[in-house]
């Protein structure tokens, strides 16, 4: 595996706009659809996953070329990692192969060529674990479920790169603050987006932003769900209007921020 970063930096943009999007799980025709919605224009806007790319939908082949783009920047969800680990030490023993893909939503894996199946883990083997993102507002953290309680943004990153994997298990799979509803946010960062859990709706926890909305369990007419598609830099009013969200029916919830405020962040 090669030397990848696991925190990534990404400066200011001062042309254009930046965008978190929850959980895509490969409903790429619902990404191109939000970015219709806003005029998403590729030569100065971005896109800023917070990961679970792959499984469940009908597109994780498309996740190569999604990542391929210079204004897509995002981290590894749980499913990223899952399957990095199944392929940890090499070609998979048939039979975890086979278990692994009847779990998860994998089983496109199944019928996926060699070649693809190459690419996808290349592309998905460079995903950081976290990234902060300046703004004209304050900086921006990106990971895929949490920062564990009482870590400051920088004593998370810290940790991260030191490799502490009972801590990036935590960023990856921990479900803790939502469960508890634990307002006390992340210090020294203005903001964090996270995904990992699907909701029926946007939900704001101090200044933790979770917008995994269920979009492909709506898609495969599951349960209610939307694929939010929100503006970074919004203001906290925006999300807070969402109390009365209801799922739409085009899986679309789209968040912005007209105004453009140049205020710092608040909680």
């Amino acid at each position: 595996m090669p030397n990848v970063d696991p925190i990534r930096y990404v400066a200011m943009n001062r042309k254009g706009r930046d965008y978190a999007v929850g959980d895509i799980h490969a409903a790429y025709d619902v990404v191109l659809r939000a970015m219709d919605a806003v005029k998403f224009d590729p030569s100065c806007d971005r896109i800023f996953s917070v990961g679970d790319l792959i499984d469940r939908g009908p597109g994780s082949h498309r996740t190569v070329r999604f990542l391929s783009h210079d204004w897509v920047h995002a981290v590894r969800g749980n499913h990223e990692d899952m399957l990095l680990t199944i392929y940890a030490d090499g070609e998979p023993h048939p039979a975890v192969l086979e278990y692994a893909t009847s779990r998860n939503g994998f089983d496109w894996w199944r019928d996926t060529p060699d070649s693809v199946r190459a690419d996808v883990l290349a592309a998905v083997r460079k995903l950081p674990i976290a990234i902060e993102l300046e703004t004209g507002r304050g900086p921006v953290g990106f990971v895929h479920a949490d920062v564990p309680f009482g870590l400051s943004w920088q004593a998370f990153l810290e940790r991260v790169k030191a490799g502490d994997e009972k801590l990036i298990n935590k960023a990856l799979w921990s479900r803790d603050r939502i469960n508890d509803m634990d307002e006390s946010g992340v210090d020294g960062i203005g903001r964090v987006f996270v995904g990992h859990t699907p909701l029926r709706k946007n939900l704001r926890i101090g200044n933790v932003y979770c917008i995994d909305t269920g979009c492909v369990f709506g898609l495969l007419g599951r349960m209610e769900g939307a694929l939010t598609f929100a503006e970074v830099t919004a203001g906290t009013a925006v999300y807070k209007n969402l109390a009365e969200y209801e799922p739409p029916a085009d899986l679309l919830a789209v968040i912005a921020d007209p105004e453009r405020t140049a205020r710092p962040f608040s909680r």
